[in-house]
This record gives C-alpha cells, structure tokens and sequence, in this order.
C-alpha cells in the first residue's frame, strides 16, 4: 500500500455527486510518474455513490484522503477547506469531472517551479471534451508570462484543473475569495500573479468536460457578474483592462436581457 507522510504536492479534488467520473480523475492522479503527492478529495455532500468509489480507492492508496461535508460550503469555501488541509509545497488543482492526460504533468511542472523561485503558478493547454470523452476542442492558451497577461483579463489563460500553484504564495494573500460563487480560480490567479510570474505548459496535459446539460440563465448571469467583479479589482494591475471591463458589461447585458 502506498503511503506518504511528507508530500510534496497536495491535490485537491472538489466533487458533488460526479460518481461516474470520479473514477477516472483517481486513475489520472495514480498514472503520475511523481509519486509524493496527497490527494484531498472534498465532497459537498455526495448522495450518488461517490463515497463507496473513493473509499475503495483509499483502502488500497493511503495517499487518498476523504472529507465529506454535511452541508454545502460552496466552491471557494471547499477549495479554501483542501487548502487548509493541505501539507505539500504546492497544489494541484483537478476537478472530478477531469483527469489528467499525461503522465508526467506533476513532474514536468514541480521541477518548473524548483527551478524558477520567480514564478507562482503553471498550468497548460487542455482538451475540451464531453460527458462521452469525445473532443470538443483543443486549447491554444498563451505560455509566456508577458503574453499571458495579455489576455488574462479578457479570457482566463489558466484552466484550473491544469494548475500547480505555490501553498505558501496562496496562503500569504488568503487563498480563494470565499464572497464569489464562480471565477474564484481567475480571480485566484490574478492576485498570485501579482506576487510572481505565470506560465502554461505548450503541451496538453489535462482532459476537460464541459457537460451537456448546459448552463442555466440564471447561472450564466451570475458568472458573468463575478467576471465584472473580478476585473473592476484589478483596475490598472493588468494589460488591456478597459477593453476587459467593457466585455464584462457586455456579458451582464446578453445574459438580462
């Protein structure tokens, strides 16, 4: 049985009743080449069968943690729980409708980190797929911090689940914003790259599904003004924020109206 007391990476899983996926994220995470990693698995209270699937992974891998919530946190308070528990020197961030496509992701990017102490956050590309695992689309994200800050403030460049992140930079400016229900990873990323440089891996390292069922008005209004939010705070912190907040705007008027 696998087992390890002083992880270098900590992973962390958020998942409410995705038990025909979870799976495949654990099987992902087991695949890495680097092997001194946790894996923090927060469920928002799971009715599907989840608990069964990660407790029968955690038998056999005590590197697998499970902490259930008897109540919904929300996203950004779920996230902040994992980054409390967390006892690695960085994070991972993978959803558990995701998985993780290459095998040496947390390698490629722990030696990254090692070795450029200016920097605080690396993802990469990712492929979009659906809830078949068919391809949808391949990402083409800026990978240079320059470039990167380009665009951030209009399209995110950072996918979450493709994320490792410095614990100690997270902590010293709060960890997620527990007031904002979507756009909480952006809105991460944006005060961390304040502190240090950002960087995507060219290559597609992370699997993505974007589900059928869509997303409700009502959801896309709410995402759209926590983008607004988001970008009014960094007011003059990064390139291009006039046009960003302008798309902002109009993506609270297309979903009113």
């Amino acid at each position: 049985m696998e087992t390890n007391t002083n992880p270098q990476i900590s992973i962390v899983t958020i998942t409410r009743n995705r038990a025909g996926f979870i799976a495949k994220a654990i099987e992902s995470v087991l695949k890495q080449g680097f092997s001194s990693w946790e894996l923090l698995i927060l469920d928002e209270d799971s009715n599907d069968g989840t608990e069964a699937i990660v407790e029968a992974y955690m038998s056999k891998d005590n590197r697998i943690e499970y902490h259930k919530n008897t109540s919904t946190l929300g996203i950004s308070k779920n996230r902040n729980l994992g980054l409390s528990k967390a006892r690695g020197k960085y994070i991972a961030v993978l959803d558990s409708d995701d998985e993780w496509v290459d095998n040496d992701k947390l390698q490629k990017q722990f030696d990254f980190l090692e070795k450029n102490q200016d920097y605080v956050l690396i993802g990469s590309n990712i492929k979009i797929v659906n809830e078949k695992g068919e391809l949808i689309e391949n990402t083409n994200f800026k990978t240079e911090d320059t470039d990167i800050r380009k665009k951030i403030l209009i399209s995110n460049q950072i996918p979450h689940s493709s994320v490792m992140y410095r614990k100690e930079t997270a902590d010293k400016i709060g960890g997620y914003d527990n007031k904002l229900s979507c756009v909480e990873d952006l809105d991460l990323f944006l005060r961390l790259g304040k502190i240090g440089k950002m960087k995507n891996l060219e290559k597609i390292t992370t699997s993505y599904t974007r589900h059928s069922q869509g997303t409700s008005q009502k959801r896309k209004l709410e995402m759209a003004w926590n983008h607004f939010v988001v970008i009014f705070k960094n007011f003059g912190k990064y390139p291009n924020w006039f046009t960003a907040i302008v798309f902002a705007k109009l993506r609270i008027l297309k979903n009113i109206f």
